[in-house]
């Protein structure tokens, strides 16, 4: 934080851990707002999560994959969640790997970004994989889903029609649209 945001700071007061889970973690605090007063906050810390963008031979890679909260399947890059003592990038290498079965020649972040600031501290990195090879998938015991290859002249319609509706598939395809020049 800048000194010039400073005036925007809140003060945590008091916490409380409501749910300490293997995932995530949920706390119920109390803070001082700028002005004095006091409010509630009710904050998820989670590790965080890697995507990657797959692109080979003018072909965008995808998985579909039932997602319990939304109660639907979703049209997803790879990624998955940075476990405890992981380096985001070597998360990311195995994602790619365990997901669409590819290994990449170079793999190199993008962007990194807050799936949802007002109450998670969850940050997403954004990563490129770059000269891919493809081999077998490598799926977690307790993940199911399907590859989808879309050509890069689709991923537009993709995007207009619904059929992307998560927030880190968005922003790479909107970076895949631009870098190809295909909006």
């Amino acid at each position: 934080m800048t000194m010039e945001d400073e005036h925007l700071k809140e003060t945590t007061i008091h916490t409380d851990r409501i749910f300490d889970g293997r995932i995530i973690q949920v706390d119920h605090s109390t803070v001082q707002l700028p002005d004095g007063s006091e409010s509630k906050r009710e904050i998820v810390y989670h590790n965080g999560a890697v995507s990657v963008i797959a692109v080979h031979r003018g072909l965008m890679y995808f998985v579909r994959q039932y997602r319990v909260a939304p109660d639907e399947v979703l049209f997803e890059i790879p990624a998955g969640k940075i476990e405890k003592g992981d380096i985001p990038h070597d998360a990311a290498v195995r994602e790619l790997e365990e997901e669409i079965g590819a290994t990449a020649g170079n793999i190199e972040q993008l962007f990194e970004f807050y799936v949802s600031p007002g109450f998670s501290n969850e940050l997403v990195s954004l990563y490129e994989a770059k000269n891919i090879r493809l081999k077998d998938q490598k799926l977690d015991e307790d993940e199911f889903l399907d590859i989808e290859k879309v050509p890069l002249d689709r991923l537009h319609s993709l995007l207009m029609n619904g059929t992307i509706r998560d927030a880190k598939t968005i922003i790479a395809v909107q970076y895949v649209l631009s870098k190809y020049n295909l909006e």
